[in-house]
């Protein structure tokens, strides 16, 4: 586990347009791209489809002030007029990341982004810990994703209602059922002292918007300008 760290991992969710394939879904997260390779702070994003219809994405920011900069009044306007509802933003400090073994592979798309067939998971306790049991809590539950097989990135992360738990990218959806198969969930209830839930989300674009942003910087003049916030929600 790595050290404290002010870096926020946000989950987004958004009603899909009813009857919309996947197939559309996806080729708009791929015409979004350039937008999110830019946007200030963003260092990963992987666009998602949770299984229970909605799409989005989970995305890691350097700082909670990166991210609230992002979903401000205005980007929650905007999905509201353009899809009639609100989204759903979680705001998650991030405790410390882990980088797995694995990798995504698929096929390379501009900006350091990949379309593969990766799965995110969101293991989050039901209820808020209190804040003398968190730490430990915190140090169980990552440590029993860091060597697993198929992961490429963990982060152990805690919302603002004291709920703790671990936000994990995997290679595959077989990967990640691999790890969650038998009494997993269970076993890793009880080390936490908290019951404990799991979410998942497809992850059909993978963008790396640190390195875009380091193939930007090194293409630019010295004094250009940095690129500023898109309006399109996503």
């Amino acid at each position: 586990m790595g050290p404290l760290q002010s870096r926020a991992l946000v989950i987004v969710r958004v009603p899909a347009p009813w009857g919309a394939p996947r197939f559309v879904i996806t080729g708009k997260f791929i015409d979004t791209i350039p937008e999110y390779a830019a946007a200030p702070g963003l260092t990963h994003k992987a666009y998602t489809l949770s299984d229970d219809g909605r799409f989005g994405g989970v995305y890691l920011w350097e700082s909670r002030a990166a991210a609230e900069a992002w979903f401000d009044e205005a980007w929650h306007r905007r999905v509201k007029e353009k899809r009639g509802v609100d989204g759903d933003v979680r705001i998650l400090d991030v405790r410390g990341t882990v980088e797995g073994e694995a990798r995504a592979t698929g096929q390379a798309l501009a900006q350091h982004a990949l379309r593969t067939d990766a799965v995110v998971t969101w293991l989050s306790s039901v209820a808020g810990i209190p804040a003398e049991n968190r730490e430990g809590q915190l140090q169980a539950l990552g440590a029993a994703h860091e060597l697993a097989p198929g992961l490429i990135r963990s982060s152990v992360v805690i919302a603002q209602d004291g709920a703790v738990g671990v936000v994990a990218l995997w290679a595959s959806r077989a990967a990640a059922k691999a790890f969650w198969s038998g009494d997993r969930q269970e076993r890793l209830s009880r080390a936490a002292g908290s019951e404990l839930a799991v979410t998942w989300f497809s992850a059909p674009v993978l963008l790396d918007a640190a390195a875009a942003k380091r193939d930007l910087a090194l293409s630019l003049p010295a004094d250009a300008a940095v690129p500023a916030q898109a309006s399109a929600p996503r």
